[in-house]
């Protein structure tokens, strides 16, 4: 700074003369960079905009503040009876000496609006003036307070506040707007914050009850039993790779979601399974991996059924080579407590070895078999002449020796595999499985002890992972050298899967009076089978409702499995209604869309919960501006059709779209808060990675977000269930948003948000190229009518 007010001095005839271009060159561009130390890439010039061209655009992940430059000594003039810090800016632009000023914030204004952000600054080099350009607290920006420096030696004098407030990590800090006394305000609070004891628990009766928990077990847990897994891994094994025919996204992006960020690294991927059956290869690879010294990867998705395929592997597709084999196990599942993965795994095989194998390598004669040249050598040592000597002092010193080899647990581990291999003639076949269900630091040190229990052990390992785990570890080097062989597991179709769960399910039950747990529970129950009949028939003939499970389930079989045990026994599903339709019409109750998705609406709560439910609140927002109930589809639409783009993967860069929602004049914290909703309930997703806005650099609609934003918004039970969570900013709309049970006042109610919404849409003046609200409002209001006329009650648009 000091440097800047000397070379000022020295040049101030020449000043004086400076046009924009060199006021910006000479002054403001120096003080961008060396001053508030923004970095080159984070500042662009004469970015276009609708009213003009911007002259500075400071940006993050969006355009975060925006700067004025204007001709230094003519552009505009603050009075020097003005001090430097925070002062009204009425006062500034009332004066008529000072329309120059006025201007210059009007116009950056009108770019601030354009991009959707609130800092702007005027500068002529010297004089520097900050304010906010739009606000939500009903204070217009030309009647609020703005932070000021008349010359450069103000800057200096206060520069902690010019550098804190003005610099990148000040604006990212939103330091201005503690300056200036203003925050982002909250919108009202919705219905459920006064609602007692919010969100509740829904009670059940005892018939639903008890199907809740037998359902739970029976297609959960019975599977585990070692009584059931024989006839489990032959009646519920679904061959992945097919495709889903209720997808709403395009097969392209399903096909292989993986292979392009892969195949960046060098990385290269076959499909685990086809239609055909497993692939081949793995059994090769099976035999070549302990040689070649490298794991072999099975990589697949969270819940997709790695553990799974790894069964149906040994049992049943590689049955030939697994029997050849001492296949071992190892479950890093979450209820597995370790410090070291490595020492987890050592212990793992230890006990397998023992328990499943009968080999005992603590073993005295194991042991003594397997050091037997230690052993000589220790006999032709200094205390071989004790065994004639001393023999009790021999044996002590003896087992000493031994003890050495045995207690370092792992070398004396990977010489035990060696022998067994060798002695039983068997390949030794080590699989780390539910390493998906640790933490991504947890998973990376997994894959870390797969690749050196691969690399110094006689052994093949296959570890299964996530993609994004295999994918962090390749980009940032945590394996070196060759790739190891890569396999991808894809999801099987939902609908299979289901269906062999439910068959299986019916078989166990049919099975009388031996089905039961190895705990003992029982479950001899006629409405339990009858109630998984009508999943069966509805799983095959119900599309409607298989579109609504293989979407939100988004490729994980285990939340689909969730999705219907969820419904099995749901407190707001009327379970004696459907046994006792099935009972008196077998096979012909039709599950409605709306009884299942009210399952999934409010779980095991009373009202829904955006934190619990797996169903987004598209209408959520984090500010009183009544654009903002939209901009959470707003946001996932311009995703999906931009992700339909040649050669995207689907993927939109998130830059583009924060600069084309900052276009419609959304702010950029509000854009962040619409992203962050989206990566919460996995409406998008990143390249092989959890999402989250202000790390990741790219976004892809999921089948989540697809389905959501393209059915839900249209019926009635979603927004009777979502209203309860969304703030309406209309005082008069609020006070007749009310707490009921009662389905015509819930209609009333869902009409009465119906309008609400329209009229936010209306005073948006949002286009229906961003989002088509007013046809969704339109098949909302009869998808009302409907529920309306099948409940007897008197038309909707009637109805107070």
């Amino acid at each position: 700074m000091e440097q800047i007010l000397a070379d000022e001095r020295n040049g101030t005839e020449q000043a004086s003369e400076r046009n924009e271009a060199q006021t910006r060159f000479d002054l403001i561009d120096h003080i961008l960079k060396d001053v508030l130390n923004w970095p080159q890439e984070s500042i662009r010039v004469e970015q276009h905009v609708h009213t003009g061209f911007t002259d500075y655009e400071l940006h993050d992940v969006g355009t975060i503040a925006i700067l004025e430059a204007k001709r230094e000594g003519i552009g505009f003039t603050i009075p020097a009876d003005i001090p430097s810090g925070t002062c009204r800016i009425e006062p500034l632009v009332t004066d008529p000496r000072n329309r120059a000023l006025k201007d210059a914030m009007m116009q950056v204004m009108q770019y601030a609006s354009a991009r959707g952000t609130a800092p702007c600054i005027v500068s002529n080099g010297n004089q520097w003036v900050a304010f906010l350009g739009s606000r939500n607290d009903g204070v217009p920006p030309l009647e609020g307070k703005a932070l000021v420096f008349p010359d450069l030696e103000s800057i200096r004098d206060s520069f902690l506040t010019f550098h804190g407030c003005l610099s990148e990590p000040g604006i990212r800090a939103r330091r201005l707007f503690s300056e200036l006394s203003i925050g982002a305000m909250a919108p009202p609070s919705p219905l459920s914050a006064g609602i007692s004891g919010y969100p509740g628990t829904k009670s059940r009766n005892t018939v639903q009850s008890t199907l809740q928990i037998l359902g739970q077990v029976l297609l959960e847990d019975m599977p585990q039993e070692e009584k059931y897994s024989e006839l489990f891994l032959e009646q519920c094994y679904a061959t992945s790779g097919a495709l889903s025919s209720y997808a709403q996204v395009s097969k392209e992006l399903l096909k292989s979601r993986n292979a392009a960020l892969l195949s960046q690294l060098g990385a290269v991927e076959a499909p685990a399974a086809s239609k055909k059956g497993v692939n081949p290869e793995i059994s090769a690879e099976a035999l070549a991996a302990a040689a070649a010294h490298r794991p072999i990867v099975l990589l697949g998705g969270v819940g997709v059924g790695k553990s799974t395929f790894i069964q149906h592997l040994i049992s049943v597709d590689a049955k030939a080579v697994f029997q050849n084999a001492i296949a071992i196990m190892v479950d890093y599942g979450k209820g597995a407590t370790f410090t070291s993965p490595t020492e987890f795994a050592i212990e793992q095989i230890h006990s397998s070895l023992l328990e499943e194998h009968g080999i005992d390598v603590e073993d005295r004669d194991f042991v003594n078999d397997l050091y037997r040249k230690e052993l000589a050598r220790f006999d032709h040592g200094i205390y071989g002449e004790l065994k004639e000597a001393a023999p009790n002092e021999y044996v002590v010193r003896r087992i000493e020796h031994l003890d050495k080899f045995v207690s370092d647990r792992s070398a004396h581990l990977r010489r035990s595999i060696e022998r067994i291999s060798k002695s039983h003639r068997k390949q030794v076949i080590i699989f780390l499985d539910n390493v998906d269900q640790r933490d991504h630091e947890d998973q990376n040190k997994v894959f870390l002890a797969a690749n050196e229990l691969a690399a110094n052990w006689q052994a093949t390992v296959f570890v299964a992972l996530r993609p994004e785990t295999y994918y962090e570890s390749l980009r940032y080097g945590a394996v070196s050298g060759y790739h190891p062989r890569v396999f991808s597991i894809s999801p099987p179709r939902s609908d299979v899967m289901l269906k062999k769960r439910i068959k299986f399910a019916l078989d166990v039950l049919e099975s009388g009076s031996d089905a039961r747990t190895s705990t003992g529970v029982g479950f001899e129950s006629e409405n339990l089978e009858r109630f998984l009949n009508v999943l069966d028939v509805n799983f095959s003939r119900n599309r409607p409702l298989m579109t609504l499970i293989d979407n939100l389930a988004g490729g994980n079989m285990r939340r689909a499995l969730d999705f219907v045990t969820q419904f099995i026994g749901s407190g707001h599903v009327d379970t004696e209604k459907i046994i006792a339709i099935e009972r008196q019409t077998p096979g012909e109750y039709y599950i409605p869309l709306h009884e299942f998705l009210r399952s999934l609406l409010h779980g095991d709560g009373e009202y829904y919960d955006p934190q619990v439910s797996p169903i987004a609140n598209l209408y959520a927002l984090d500010r009183p501006v009544a654009a903002c109930h939209f901009l959470i589809p707003i946001s996932l639409r311009y995703a999906r059709l931009r992700g339909d783009a040649k050669d995207s993967s689907g993927f939109v860069e998130l830059a583009d779209l924060y600069q084309h929602l900052q276009g419609l004049g959304f702010e950029e914290d509000a854009i962040t808060f619409a992203l962050s909703q989206l990566g919460h309930h996995r409406l998008v997703e990143a390249p092989l990675d959890d999402f989250d806005p202000r790390k990741t650099d790219r976004a892809r609609v999921t089948t989540v977000g697809a389905y959501t934003l393209l059915n839900l918004p249209r019926l009635f039970t979603y927004n009777d269930a979502v209203v309860v969570d969304t703030p309406i900013l209309t005082r008069d709309v609020r006070h007749h948003i009310l707490d009921t049970y009662n389905l015509a006042d819930r209609i009333a109610r869902a009409k009465l948000f119906r309008e609400y919404l329209d009229q936010c849409w209306t005073d948006s003046g949002l286009a229906e190229t961003e989002w088509e609200w007013p046809a969704v409002s339109i098949a909302l209001q009869k998808d009302i009518d409907a529920v309306a006329r099948r409940a007897g009650i008197a038309n909707s648009h009637e109805t107070q």
